[in-house]
């Protein structure tokens, strides 16, 4: 007996205004090395040129403060540019429609191609009228010293909706010409020039006081003319210092070494025994993207903590203190701080393994429909998903947690570029590292091309 088809998801209504939105086409042929590096690197450029045109109409001296504080390397934000919002929007947008589908609210079917583009359309659209809430959110507080319904205040607003666009195009430039994503190396190239900049700018301006901003050539001229070498170590922020240099390696190298561990469970061919493999389960099951989710979290309760005190009271809480000496100074809200962004690392963590088919029971199918079974179990998808709950579960609740503590702690020992923004750059560049060895493996030996069905 068939079974009845579920009704259309009533999102299908927005379907005419999804087909009139303009898109970057996927390619109907195979994008080479070379090509593939160099859609990156113009996404990147052109990023870098958003992140230096300033926005038109500002009050005289408005705009020079990041809004988002240390969330902005996270964001990808630059204040006062067209890229005050970076990718806040985007990923906000995300967020939501992730979890309306994995609630089955929506009723869409990520499996089905028509579902697919729906969900995509939908997700550009919710991109950019976020973008549009969080700019007029901006201009009504008063960040850029115009009143939010003079000519001023709505061309504000239109500039930072026309650069979210402007990214939304260039993050489908990379993913479907280039390497990885373009939010994802917007992320990269953000705090990465952070970290350059702190630790070897050696430009002295007023606002550093004369001092030289960089904390390496701070730490020179503190030997050359024989000053105390414990100050180049414990300057006070925003001035980085080599505590935050060591810091900042040190939280590199324990990323890569968390990236690298993993339980591999036996698995082995209900038909042929004598065939087994491995399922890896990595210690950071659902990587960095909990992190990810709570700054993101953050950054909003930050923009609505401008309008609502409750909010604001609870955003200070939510900023984390930057340096040992921030940290001593209030061990209070520093505390509050990092068990809140352990526990929503936790929760995140879990939330998205969940509604990503990452759980226990969607393993569990997987392996079923492959044929395959653990040793020593009998093969039933019910038992199958109690053996693997002992070590998913596991893996992406401790998995979380220690995201969260490892970015809350590398801000408190005042890493350079923010912990977080340490964290994001180890985890993609090390899945940039892996697409591009495999797309080079791929441009030099065709055969391996058409095993990965390219």
């Amino acid at each position: 007996m068939e079974q009845p088809e579920k009704p259309r998801s009533k999102l299908y209504a927005l379907e005419p205004i999804v087909r009139k939105l303009p898109e970057v086409a996927v390619p109907k042929r195979h994008v080479s090395f070379k090509e593939k590096f160099m859609w990156t690197g113009i996404a990147l450029l052109a990023f870098f040129v958003l992140t230096q045109v300033p926005i038109y109409g500002m009050a005289p001296g408005a705009g020079g403060v990041p809004f988002f504080g240390q969330l902005r390397f996270i964001l990808a934000s630059h204040g006062g540019s067209l890229m005050e919002l970076g990718i806040g929007p985007i990923v906000t947008a995300g967020i939501i429609m992730q979890l309306l589908v994995g609630s089955k609210i929506l009723g869409l079917n990520l499996g089905k191609s028509e579902d697919r583009v729906l969900f995509t359309g939908v997700q550009k659209i919710g991109a950019i009228v976020m973008g549009i809430f969080q700019a007029s959110m901006l201009v009504i507080a008063g960040t850029y010293g115009v009143a939010f319904g003079s000519s001023a205040g709505i061309f504000i607003v239109v500039q930072l909706a026309i650069a979210v666009i402007i990214v939304i195009f260039l993050d489908e430039v990379v993913s479907k010409y280039g390497f990885g994503s373009g939010i994802s190396l917007f992320i990269v190239a953000g705090v990465s020039m952070t970290i350059f900049a702190q630790a070897f700018n050696p430009i002295a301006t007023a606002e550093t006081g004369g001092a030289l901003p960089g904390a390496v050539p701070n730490l020179i001229k503190t030997l050359i003319v024989g000053g105390n070498i414990s100050d180049a170590f414990t300057r006070p922020w925003p001035l980085p210092n080599m505590m935050g240099v060591i810091a900042t390696i040190l939280v590199f190298f324990i990323v890569v070494y968390i990236e690298s561990m993993r339980i591999e469970i036996p698995l082995a061919y209900g038909r042929f025994g004598g065939i087994r493999g491995r399922y890896p389960i990595k210690f950071m099951y659902a990587s960095v993207i909990p992190v990810i989710l709570a700054m993101v979290v953050f950054a909003n309760i930050r923009i609505l903590g401008m309008f609502f005190s409750p909010l604001q009271s609870v955003s200070d809480f939510l900023s984390t203190p930057n340096g040992i000496f921030a940290v001593a100074a209030d061990p209070f809200r520093a505390g509050i701080y990092f068990v809140v962004l352990v526990l929503l690392c936790m929760g995140f963590a879990s939330l998205w393994v969940n509604m990503t088919g990452m759980g226990p029971r969607n393993v569990a199918e997987q392996l079923d429909r492959s044929g395959m079974l653990i040793p020593g179990f009998r093969r039933d998808i019910r038992v199958m998903e109690r053996v693997l709950s002992r070590y998913i579960t596991g893996a992406t609740l401790l998995g979380g947690a220690t995201v969260g503590a490892l970015s809350a702690g590398a801000d408190f020992m005042g890493a350079l570029g923010s912990g977080t923004g340490i964290l994001l750059t180890v985890s993609i560049m090390y899945s940039l590292y892996q697409e591009i060895a495999k797309e080079r493996m791929a441009e030099m030996f065709p055969a391996v091309r058409r095993f990965f069905s390219e």
